[in-house]
């Protein structure tokens, strides 16, 4: 009897709404594949000093993995720049293999990071960028609290067509400050039962998060990525969606249980 493919579970980068991924959400539900979104509360919030990182990934964890958990459904977590660091702490200790030893059903099979942020138990994104915002975050705009990239085009979506440049910068949605300087708690990606279950995807054109930043981060992490490169900007799930699909689903029919 075949095995049901594990759901997708989307975390989008700071600035930007989870719909982004629709296109590329499509991809895979063709492949056989479900998916689903998570929103994180440092989204343009209402009060920008109540969020932070750890926040974020409790949110995560509560509202999207463990439901979908809870239901024995496998899951693989497939993250967008910070949603890095929110699904590698909103997923610890959540693996297939760790929720079997409870006797609990459905488990994390994998972890997909593109162009994700690497952060470890403490460090906050802000210092695993080098300690200070690179020129394209805009500080307390529009209001106290939260940033802007600016700008949208160059920073986010270079290879993207530029037809569709008004909807992309009407898209970006302030983010809070906080989420970038506050620490992350302990990550899933540190631990052995994603051995073999890691996968980064490297975007060689990046001017957000640019290739030598990327290869710091994996290096600094201490454990084995297998790697693939897209040629891509920051946001290939836009320029180039049909072409994640093709790069990551090798990876998700190995990852099936």
């Amino acid at each position: 009897m075949s095995q049901a493919n594990p759901t997708i579970v989307f975390l989008a980068g700071a600035f930007a709404d989870p719909s982004c991924f629709d296109e590329l959400a499509a991809g895979f539900n063709n492949a056989g594949y479900p998916t689903a979104y998570a929103k994180v509360l440092s989204l343009n919030p209402s009060d920008p000093s109540s969020v932070s990182t750890s926040k974020d990934a409790e949110h995560v964890r509560s509202t999207v993995l463990l439901p979908l958990l809870d239901k024995g459904k496998d899951v693989i977590l497939f993250v967008h720049s910070y949603g890095g660091v929110v699904g590698g702490a909103a997923a610890a200790g959540l693996s297939k293999s760790a929720r079997r030893a409870d006797a609990k059903k459905g488990g994390i099979v994998g972890l997909l990071y593109l162009a994700g942020n690497i952060v470890g138990e403490g460090e906050s994104l802000k210092e695993a960028v080098g300690g200070a915002y690179p020129p394209f975050i805009k500080e307390h705009q529009p209001s106290n609290g939260l940033a802007l990239i600016a700008p949208v085009m160059e920073t986010l979506y270079g290879d993207v067509d530029a037809q569709k440049k008004a909807d992309l910068e009407a898209g970006m949605i302030p983010h809070a400050l906080a989420a970038f300087e506050t620490p992350a708690t302990a990550p899933a990606w540190k631990e052995a039962a994603f051995d073999g279950r890691r996968v980064y995807v490297r975007t060689l054109d990046d001017q957000c998060n640019p290739l030598f930043i990327q290869d710091i981060w994996l290096e600094k992490s201490g454990v084995e990525w297998e790697t693939v490169d897209m040629k891509t900007s920051h946001c290939p799930f836009i320029s180039r969606p049909q072409d994640v699909v093709k790069a990551c689903t090798p990876f998700f029919e190995k990852w099936r249980e």
